[in-house]
């Protein structure tokens, strides 16, 4: 079992002069890596959910037009085989025709409301997300920063005495 005055069998630090291994620290990301994994996390969380729950609302929206147009064709239908005269006939075609139209028409435009409101929240999100990763960036650099501080400090205090023996 290797001690700090024995060391194992697989450690080779042991091998190299001292001021040649830098004092990175793993514990200087830590913080800051918890920290940013969950903001980036629940930004992807977020445009994920933002994604279906408007891909849902569309998609029940048409289904339901869809449904309806079903069951509006088939009335029509069966109105037309109860008409006895042409202009019967032409006025039942008539009436179909003018609110498909209009249904379709406002169909389209709920349809694209619903893709600018997704858009919105979605380009949100996404700004969101932008600004986790700036921070990350930021964060990251700091700690890089801080980390080349302490090894810079490291070297300087062990180089006056390597120089002196």
């Amino acid at each position: 079992m290797p001690t700090k005055r024995e060391p194992g069998a697989f450690d080779f630090t042991s091998m190299m002069p001292e001021w040649q291994i830098p004092s990175f620290s793993n514990w200087a990301f830590a913080e800051r890596e918890d920290r940013i994994e969950a903001k980036t996390v629940a930004g992807f969380q977020k445009i994920g959910q933002t994604i279906w729950s408007h891909a849902e609302k569309a998609f029940d929206d048409h289904m339901n037009f869809v449904s309806h147009r079903f069951h509006e064709d088939f009335e029509c239908f069966k109105s037309l085989s109860q008409c006895t005269a042409p202009e019967e006939t032409m006025a039942t075609l008539q009436e179909f025709y003018s609110k498909m139209a209009t249904e379709y028409q406002e169909h389209f435009e709920k349809q694209a409301a619903l893709f600018r409101d997704s858009f919105s929240e979605n380009a949100a999100a996404m700004e969101e997300f932008n600004e986790t990763t700036m921070e990350s960036v930021g964060e990251l650099s700091k700690a890089a920063e801080e980390n080349l501080k302490e090894v810079k400090k490291a070297v300087t205090r062990k180089s006056p005495s390597k120089a002196a023996s």
